[in-house]
């Protein structure tokens, strides 16, 4: 290995530990994808979950988490009311992959 190469392998290191000592995310869109390929179809099924869902309950107040097990989903958390909570389940249930969806939210009126 000459001093060229030694060099660039320091530049590269010193380049992706800086954004996380900084408390900045480095995204690598190769780690990206081996790790969403080990990734179990249920946490796939939630990661969806949480994408559709979130913009909903951050506007309805309520504080919701997916939990998934071969396609079944569980909803937990709270909510300020049935009707938000009846749309984020009818949201749920539209996922591709979803087969069933139960509450085990409580409702809380804001």
């Amino acid at each position: 290995m000459t001093f060229r190469h030694l060099s660039q392998g320091l530049l590269f290191a010193w380049i992706a530990v800086l954004p996380q000592a900084h408390g900045m995310s480095l995204f690598d869109p190769v780690a990206e994808h081996v790790a969403i390929a080990s990734v179990s179809n249920d946490d796939k099924l939630a990661w969806q979950l949480n994408e559709v869902l979130k913009p909903l309950a951050d506007g309805s107040g309520s504080v919701i988490t997916p939990e998934v097990k071969n396609g079944k989903v569980a909803l937990k958390g709270s909510s300020p009311s049935r009707d938000a909570l009846r749309r984020m389940m009818e949201v749920a249930a539209n996922v591709p992959g979803v087969l069933e969806v139960r509450s085990e939210v409580r409702i809380k009126p804001g």
